[in-house]
C-alpha cells in the first residue's frame, strides 16, 4: 500500500504542476532524466494495481453495505416479501450506486483512472499509438522556426530521449512563440502609411 500512496502523492504532484505557470512546466520537464522517468513510471504500475484492486473491494463493499442498509430498513418490522419491496429496494439501491459513480467520475479526473492514464501517457516515448504524425510534424516544424523550441529539445536530448510530453511542451512553446510574432505583425500593420481604403 505504500506504493499506492507514494503513486496518488505523484499524480497530485502532477495535477499541481499542470496548474502552475507554464515556463514551470518547461523547467520540470527539461530537468528530468531517463532515470527519474523510469523510477516514476514503475511506481505508477504499481500503484495502479493496487488502486484498481483497491476500488474494485472498495465499491464492491460499499454496494453491498447500501443494499443492506436499505433491506433492513424496509424489513425491520416484518419479513413479508412484496413486489413494492423490491422495487423500492432496486430503485434505491441504484440510484445511491448512480450517485456514487457520478461523485467517484468527478473524482476520476484528480486521481481516478482517466489521471492514471494521463500520467503514463505523458512519461511515455515517442510512439505513433501516442504521437500522432500531425504533432510530431508541428513539433518539427516549431523547432525548425523558433530558437526557443529547439533549445529547449537540444537540453532536453542531451540527457535523455523526448516523451510524449516533451512534443506537447514543443508545440506549446512554438505557438506561443508564433503568436506573439503574430500578434507584433498585426499592431505594425498599416504603419507604414500604406492603408487599405475602404470598399464602401
Amino acid at each position: 500500500m505504500i506504493a499506492l500512496f507514494k503513486g496518488l502523492g505523484l499524480l497530485l504532484q502532477d495535477n499541481e504542476l499542470y496548474n502552475s505557470p507554464f515556463e514551470k512546466q518547461v523547467a520540470h520537464w527539461k530537468g528530468l532524466s531517463d532515470q527519474q522517468i523510469r523510477e516514476e513510471v514503475s511506481l505508477l504500475a504499481k500503484a495502479k494495481c493496487q488502486w484498481l484492486m483497491a476500488s474494485i473491494v472498495i465499491w464492491q463493499a460499499s454496494s453491498l453495505l447500501i443494499l443492506g442498509l436499505i433491506t433492513n430498513y424496509l424489513w425491520r418490522d416484518d419479513f413479508h416479501i412484496t413486489f413494492t419491496r423490491i422495487v423500492i429496494v432496486l430503485g434505491s439501491w441504484v440510484s445511491i450506486l448512480f450517485v456514487i459513480w457520478f461523485m467517484a467520475n468527478m473524482f476520476d479526473h484528480t486521481a481516478g483512472f482517466e489521471r492514471w492514464m494521463k500520467a503514463f501517457n505523458s512519461r511515455a516515448r515517442i510512439s505513433s499509438d501516442a504521437d500522432s504524425v500531425d504533432d510530431v510534424a508541428e513539433a518539427l516544424d516549431m523547432a525548425r522556426h523558433y530558437p526557443e523550441v529547439l533549445d529547449y529539445k537540444q537540453a532536453v536530448t542531451a540527457s535523455r530521449e523526448l516523451r510524449h510530453e516533451d512534443i506537447r511542451i514543443m508545440r506549446e512553446l512554438g505557438r506561443m512563440r508564433q503568436h506573439s510574432q503574430l500578434v507584433g505583425e498585426l499592431n505594425h500593420i498599416g504603419d507604414d502609411g500604406l492603408r487599405l481604403q475602404p470598399a464602401f
